[in-house]
């Protein structure tokens, strides 16, 4: 019997890929998407900033955000921002004006200009996302300042949030120019104890099982405090654990599955630090 039918799944409830479906709404990711929806539907709040340790969820709770939001707001998400600000401008600019003339970084503002102006008239706000923006140069980060300056005047066009690791807050305290424009500010925790519990059981309910109590709390305790709370951890963990479970014909997910997993995983850390 294959792994699916053994546990009664439809698909599989802990694959690294993510999907909005999957997402589990702790406290945390609700208030940060109360928070990011409150920021848009002000719009006259400039920039939003979003951090999170890694794998605690911010992309997918980006996606899960900009899913919820109407079709009077314009989102233009750039995954990775490790690119200087003219080339960020760029890939902005073709995406909502992809017909347009000029390739200068003055060009690419004057276009852009062009479709805020295009999206007011329209009635629509324009939403711009740049996750990992840790990964921003400074002077990148900086010059986010030129896109807020259209809302100048009594007109607010467009808010920028901005996704990143925790080190991302510590960037944007030393630019004053940002930090000033900056009006929500969120850290997404690690889950808790529970929280994780409800975690395991909603993403093997939405893989299909009927009831998602297929690990022993004993299990969930081991795996919580191996991951340390971590989602993407977690979401690893389990996978392995219900994999191992399944292997030995086991009709539950018990604590010694996840000791040899988390044991298992511990010693071949150690033997590649030592290497």
């Amino acid at each position: 019997m294959d792994l699916l039918s053994h546990w009664s799944l439809r698909e599989r409830p802990f694959e690294a890929t993510w999907d909005t479906p999957f997402f589990y709404v702790s406290p945390d990711h609700n208030e940060a998407l109360n928070r990011l929806g409150f920021l848009v539907e002000e719009q006259t709040m400039n920039i939003g900033l979003l951090t999170g340790e890694i794998g605690c969820g911010k992309t997918l709770t980006r996606a899960v955000f900009s899913k919820k939001l109407s079709d009077r707001y314009v989102v233009v998400t750039q995954e990775n921002s490790a690119f200087g600000f003219k080339d960020l401008l760029g890939h902005i600019v073709q995406t909502l004006d992809p017909d347009g003339k000029g390739q200068t970084k003055f060009q690419l503002y004057e276009r852009f200009r062009r479709v805020l102006e295009r999206l007011q008239r329209d009635q629509r706000h324009l939403v711009l996302i740049f996750d990992e923006a840790q990964e921003m140069a400074p002077r990148a980060l900086s010059e986010l300042k030129l896109l807020t300056n259209l809302n100048g005047g009594g007109q607010s066009q467009l808010t920028i949030i901005l996704l990143g690791q925790p080190e991302l807050r510590t960037m944007v305290a030393e630019l004053p120019a940002i930090d000033q424009r900056i009006s929500l500010r969120f850290h997404l925790g690690p889950l808790k104890l529970n929280e994780a519990a409800n975690y395991i059981d909603h993403r093997l309910k939405v893989a299909g099982h009927p009831t998602g109590d297929l690990f022993s709390m004993e299990a969930i305790g081991r795996l919580f405090a191996a991951s340390k709370g971590i989602p993407r951890e977690l979401n690893r963990l389990a996978k392995l654990t219900l994999e191992l479970a399944w292997m030995h014909n086991g009709r539950r997910v018990s604590e010694d599955a996840a000791e040899l997993i988390i044991r298992d995983l511990s010693r071949h850390q150690n033997q590649l630090c030592a290497a």
